[in-house]
């Protein structure tokens, strides 16, 4: 059954004391490496009201204040110091009990500043990491007016040991708990799970339901599970290779129709992100057609050969590469992002891959396997993959199938992973074959 219960998601104050454990124990764990590794002395990190810093969950959450500063530093211990500087009083115990000293200045006139510099000045550091990153959006939450601010309280010689925190902040936040790969492993079980029943009987009635009434259906069931979508759930009806309008309300499921399906579920600091794919059974058929079931064999096809490709310490752009010109000798045109639109009739084989890190994003802070395009990615697909981390392995193809007169069926596949030494772990069971929904 799909409910909390039988799903066993924990209840707020569970969920709550989850987290807090999370976060306590990562600070003290794996921030100060990450530190060391890019020579931080001080990690600085400042919000404010409406301005939350895209890294402020894993620092402990909490309402962004005034101005409030959250200050990592290395005192030469083997845990940073922990400090917080903001304007309110937190309804929570997380900073009470995680970090080391918790100033709290109210609506005083003199504000953050003085706490701030004092707290700058008596540790003296040599190089100061702030959020700033032209590659990595979670990396980049102090804006122009706070930096304005922190330059000024800090005057011209510690505003001069300002540096980039942005690998920082992707090893700290890259870098997993054993505790977070088990959160993370039944979020994406409660994830496919939630796909399923979208696309099963129990939602899906060919000929009455719409596209759009199944995404209102997942939208409500994961309010229902205590979840939140982490992206609004896109279903689409592929029907004889035309591509319909995405959660269309005017188009019943039909049989004979292929649905395509991305989705993704938010718990507390984390989100999953998925696609399934099912195809709508005509009268007298027990299983899709033949060419259809050939066409998600090759979707798997390549999903594997990428996922044996994905070892630590490959160049993410080159694993991109490497799975291409395998999809080429096997008859595929590449299908770049910018030509990736599933609105248009295709009749040629095309393979496209977008892999991506993934956990407390969606598209998250680690390597980006995809095309080496720095206008859309960055320096990411020139990370190394990393042993430990995250990835959603997401890559379709189009194939001509012959019962829709040679016009192709696309087929997308994402699962979410764990990459290891040996290779990579999926948190849920991939789908192997087309989901049949009855008719």
């Amino acid at each position: 059954m799909l409910t909390p219960g039988a799903l066993g998601i924990p209840a707020e104050r569970e969920r709550y004391a989850l987290r807090k454990a999370i976060i306590g124990r990562k600070l003290d764990t794996v921030l100060l490496p990450a530190m060391r590794r890019h020579g931080i002395d001080l990690w600085l990190v400042l919000c404010r009201e409406f301005h939350p810093d895209p890294m402020l969950a894993e620092l402990g959450g909490g309402w962004p204040g005034v101005r409030n500063a959250y200050l990592f530093a290395d005192r030469g211990g083997d845990r940073p110091e922990k400090i917080f500087i903001g304007s309110h009083e937190h309804r929570e115990d997380l900073f009470a009990e995680v970090y080391d000293q918790v100033i709290y200045y109210g609506y005083s006139q003199e504000g953050l500043a003085p706490h701030l510099r004092r707290a700058v000045d008596e540790r003296d550091p040599r190089r100061i990491g702030i959020n700033t990153s032209r590659t990595l959006p979670m990396a980049d939450g102090l804006s122009a007016t706070l930096r304005d601010f922190l330059q000024e309280v800090l005057g011209p010689r510690y505003a001069a040991r300002l540096v980039s925190a942005e690998l920082l902040c992707r090893d700290f936040r890259a870098t997993r708990l054993p505790e977070e790969d088990a959160v993370y492993r039944r979020l994406c079980q409660w994830t496919v799970a939630w796909c399923a029943a979208a696309l099963s009987r129990r939602v899906v009635w060919p000929g009455v339901t719409t596209t759009a009434d199944v995404h209102w259906w997942m939208r409500d069931a994961a309010r229902r599970l205590g979840l939140e979508v982490e992206f609004l759930p896109g279903l689409r009806i592929q029907r004889a290779g035309e591509h319909l309008p995405v959660n269309s309300a005017r188009d019943p499921i039909l049989p004979g129709d292929v649905v395509t399906l991305d989705a993704g579920l938010a718990f507390d600091l984390y989100r999953s992100d998925y696609q399934r794919t099912a195809y709508v059974l005509r009268p007298g058929e027990d299983r899709p057609p033949p060419g259809l079931r050939e066409a998600f064999a090759e979707a798997v096809a390549l999903r594997d050969r990428l996922v044996e490709l994905m070892r630590p310490g490959e160049i993410a752009h080159r694993v991109w590469e490497a799975a291409m010109a395998w999809a080429a000798g096997r008859g595929y045109e590449v299908m770049y992002p910018a030509a990736g639109g599933r609105r248009g009739t295709v009749t040629t084989r095309r393979a496209g891959i977008y892999c991506h890190s993934v956990g407390n994003a969606t598209h998250d802070i680690g390597a980006r396997i995809a095309v080496n395009w720095p206008t859309a990615y960055g320096d990411r697909v020139g990370y190394p993959l990393e042993a430990g981390q995250w990835y959603s392995v997401e890559l379709g193809v189009y194939v001509p199938v012959p019962e829709w007169q040679g016009r192709a069926v696309f087929v997308g596949i994402e699962e979410d992973v764990r990459l290891h030494d040996h290779g990579v772990e999926y948190f849920a069971p991939p789908q192997q074959e087309l989901i049949a929904i009855p008719s």
